[in-house]
């Protein structure tokens, strides 16, 4: 008997939903290095600082600055991020000058009868008066190290054999330190020869980074693998940190860099701050370049971790602690209030250990997360017009379910504590103003778009959507209160 198939009556096609793409991982953390690992690999990425040391050394910098990253609870992993390591092609760091005294030996035991002695020292162009200086109760180099070093906050004091050495906290060949007699000194002349010998000290000045820059690293590996945070291990002095700062500003990312000088809050920090370059994030630690190269690695992995598909999991970088990190012990009230106004992010104590995250050029975490909004609207968008087997009217029904994707995004956005409710307290509204406030008020965002029926033969012949426009209301965060107390007997 002949069978007759039975797609004659019922005829079924079976399509697949075509993939989408995944959103841009803002926790995704490139570390640009000089040193060279044991491998020729362009990049390799990372999710345990094991596999760093395994690839670099167990005793270098890249190493280091990985067990700082990793160390952090939460760190770039909770968040879904990895670590990205990138060897820089023929990249040298800035260095520091210095100036180093000649073989003194003979003159210590001079030194430490002084009870009140003068020098100056002049640290990339400013001069500090050192007075009273009291070396009696020295018996060492390192004694006179340490009894100068108070004093000269933005040098560092080291002992050698035969004298002692001062080193700027800046790079770069305005780094500049010299040693002299304090004009109209009342007190034992130090610079003399019979004492710190100023004029046989030997002085280097500092010198620029060379080889290839950040930014020219950036363009020749980004589109072989993703990452947002930028940081390197290479030293850099303020023009190259300046330069990255106004490139990085055009990008889909942030770097972050240390300061190690006070005289970078109002020199370095503020020029980035006042050119709004918030995507530049400038973190002052006066310990030393390479102290703060490690703090800066330890704050990256920690605040590249929200996870912003969870629940009330957006978070600032105010107060938080990084393990292995002590408190900047140099910054004081002046230096603390500064900051505040230049932008610059620090890491001190208030009896307990916390970052102090300054909004002079923006807190990290507005940045951090309007980059995390964008990647989560870009790929919401791109996968409601991909994930159809036919096509995304051009009507208002279309419209409505590309608004959704876009207004689930951010009904996410609510749930991780990044968007709230509140008042709209800017003039700029769009759409309809009253349904605009209630929106903001109630949910914390508004969605709108031009009616299809009043958009140009243009934009439609080019199949091109009504501008969609959204207004969301930063959920915020407090960082500090005042308190008054009325008290009545």
């Amino acid at each position: 008997m002949s069978i007759i198939p039975i797609t004659n009556i019922i005829n079924v096609n079976i399509q697949n939903t075509p993939s989408g793409i995944t959103e841009t991982n803002v926790n995704s953390l490139a570390l640009f290095t000089n040193e060279t690992p044991n491998n020729l690999d362009q990049y390799r990425t990372y999710i345990s600082a094991g596999q760093v040391a395994q690839d670099f050394g167990t005793g270098s910098v890249t190493a280091a600055m990985a067990n700082a990253i990793f160390a952090q609870s939460p760190n770039i992993l909770s968040g879904d991020g990895q670590l990205v390591i990138l060897p820089l092609i023929g990249a040298v760091s800035a260095t520091s000058g210095k100036i180093t005294t000649a073989d003194i030996s003979a003159n210590l035991s001079d030194i430490i009868l002084v009870s009140d002695g003068d020098i100056r020292a002049t640290i990339d162009g400013v001069a500090v008066n050192l007075t009273g200086l009291n070396f009696t109760n020295a018996t060492t180099f390192a004694d006179v190290a340490k009894i100068l070093q108070v004093g000269l906050i933005n040098g560092i004091v080291e002992a050698t054999a035969t004298g002692f050495k001062i080193t700027s906290k800046k790079v770069g060949a305005a780094s500049t330190v010299a040693l002299a007699a304090v004009s109209g000194g009342t007190g034992v002349a130090l610079a003399g020869a019979g004492y710190f010998n100023a004029a046989a000290a030997t002085a280097v000045g500092g010198a620029n980074s060379s080889g290839e820059t950040i930014l020219s690293a950036i363009a020749r590996t980004s589109e072989n693998v993703g990452y947002t945070g930028v940081i390197t291990n290479v030293f850099l002095e303020d023009g190259a940190i300046t330069t990255i700062a106004a490139g990085i500003q055009a990008m889909d990312r942030l770097f972050l860099h240390q300061a190690c000088s006070t005289a970078d809050i109002a020199g370095l920090a503020t020029t980035i701050s006042t050119a709004s370059q918030e995507k530049t994030r400038i973190l002052t630690y006066t310990d030393g370049q390479v102290a703060a190269n490690l703090m800066k690695a330890a704050y990256a992995g920690r605040a590249f971790s929200v996870n912003f598909s969870g629940s009330f999991t957006a978070s600032t970088m105010n107060l938080k602690v990084l393990a292995s990190v002590t408190p900047d012990k140099n910054i004081n009230q002046t230096l603390y209030t500064q900051a505040n106004t230049a932008g610059t992010d620090l890491y001190v104590s208030w009896g307990v250990a916390g970052v102090f995250s300054t909004g002079g050029n923006d807190f990290f975490d507005n940045p951090y997360m309007n980059l995390a909004l964008k990647f989560a609207l870009e790929a919401a968008g791109f996968n409601y017009l991909r994930q159809t087997n036919t096509k995304v009217p051009q009507t208002e029904a279309g419209m409505d379910g590309l608004k959704n994707a876009y207004a689930q995004v951010l009904e996410r956005f609510i749930r991780n504590g990044s968007i709230a409710a509140g008042s709209w307290t800017s003039s700029e509204t769009f759409g309809n103003p009253e349904i605009f406030r209630e929106n903001i008020l109630t949910r914390g965002y508004y969605i709108y778009s031009l009616p299809v029926v009043q958009q140009s033969s243009i934009e439609r012949e080019a199949r091109e959507a009504p501008l969609v426009q959204i207004a969301v209301k930063r959920a915020g965060a407090i960082h500090s209160s005042d308190v008054i107390v009325v008290v009545n007997d």
